[in-house]
């Protein structure tokens, strides 16, 4: 199955969701991060606004961390530091990103939690097409790389191509 074809089959799967198994999956994946070793040691961490029906990590923010949000700008993805009173603006793409002037925390991330439409077995994740997460791991890779799906989403195979960076695992629902 190509790239275009594994998307938009996912897109579809995850739209046919119910609100309660959406919830109950993110609910699970959550209880899964909160136990696992590399987020109990990690000080930062960089999550993601939940779109298109995406895993809702949004509760995370409750626990006594540094997390960070993406905002793409012009050079690539940047991470700027969460706090209460953050301005949000939605992007060009219809994604949730902090306004510009936040604090930019990108070198300092030890956890990354990363979106994807599919992670295969062998910890390739396919996204929406445009790289960003790809760039920004050949040059910013965080201590600590994990993919965050629904348990459909964790496919046996996805085409990848060099510029393509793997994972360090995956949490699924």
């Amino acid at each position: 199955m190509t790239k275009r074809e594994l998307r938009s089959l996912m897109l579809d799967q995850r739209k046919a969701m119910s609100m309660d198994e959406k919830i109950r999956q993110s609910s699970i994946i959550v209880d899964c991060i909160r136990q696992d070793q590399r987020y109990q040691h990690a000080s930062v961490i960089a999550l993601f606004y939940p779109m298109k029906d995406e895993v809702n990590l949004l509760s995370l923010l409750k626990d006594d961390k540094k997390f960070l949000f993406p905002r793409v700008e012009k050079d690539g993805i940047h991470f700027y530091l969460y706090h209460k009173n953050m301005v949000w603006e939605t992007s060009n793409f219809g994604v949730r990103e902090p306004h510009k002037s936040e604090f930019d925390y990108t070198d300092h991330i030890d956890l990354m939690l990363t979106p994807a439409l599919a992670i295969s077995h062998d910890l390739y994740r396919i996204g929406y097409g445009k790289g960003f997460y790809d760039r920004f791991l050949q040059t910013n890779r965080p201590h600590h790389v994990i993919g965050v799906i629904y348990d459909f989403q964790y496919v046996s195979y996805v085409e990848h191509d060099d510029y393509d960076q793997q994972l360090d695992d995956v949490i699924t629902g």
